[in-house]
């Protein structure tokens, strides 16, 4: 019997609808949500959207997969907390 082994993202692909839907792949965690915003620490970075009535329609996070829906004010990535601790540890490893 053959298992299948859950695919692993190497990239991210992004879709929006008339700023009230999401569609988006690459995502590894939920950091956070409520519905005036969503974290999302994606293959890409943290992703933040920002808006009302923000709500998860769909999550399959073997699949890196989720889609959101409410009224979209603005997106943008940040530096993963994850890049920060290793780049600071690195950073103080070689001083």
């Amino acid at each position: 019997m053959v298992q299948e082994q859950p695919r692993t993202q190497t990239g991210q692909k992004l879709v929006m609808q008339n700023r009230e839907k999401v569609e988006l792949t690459g995502v590894t965690e939920v950091i956070s949500f409520d519905n005036r915003e969503i974290l999302l620490e994606t293959v890409e970075g943290v992703l933040q959207f920002m808006g009302e009535n923000l709500h998860v329609k769909r999550l399959t996070l073997e699949r890196g997969e989720i889609i959101l829906e409410g009224r979209i004010h603005s997106l943008a990535y940040h530096e993963s907390q994850k890049d920060k601790t290793a780049g600071s540890f690195l950073g103080r490893l070689f001083r």
